[in-house]
């Protein structure tokens, strides 16, 4: 499955992490996110902080904008998108 066609941004977190064979304290790393953070973010607990969630999306390569839009958009038609 390719990251940006999950359902949640935590399942697309844990595929990106999966493909690139790292483990969560190694992609918290190269995330530049604390590690107990970027476990809440896969696991789908709460809410990022916006800097925690533009590292996700810088780490994702896409932009903060389109996680927002893609993940946190309570609009059902543009999550069709």
């Amino acid at each position: 499955m390719n990251y940006k066609d999950a359902a949640t941004l935590g399942q697309a977190v844990k595929t990106w992490r999966e493909d690139h064979h790292y483990r969560i304290g190694d992609a918290a790393k190269v995330a530049n996110i604390p590690y107990a953070s970027f476990q809440r973010i896969e696991y789908d607990q709460g809410n990022p902080r916006i800097k925690n969630l533009a590292l996700i999306a810088r780490a994702l390569d896409m932009s903060t904008d389109e996680v927002i839009a893609r993940w946190f958009n309570d609009d059902d038609d543009k999550k069709d998108q």
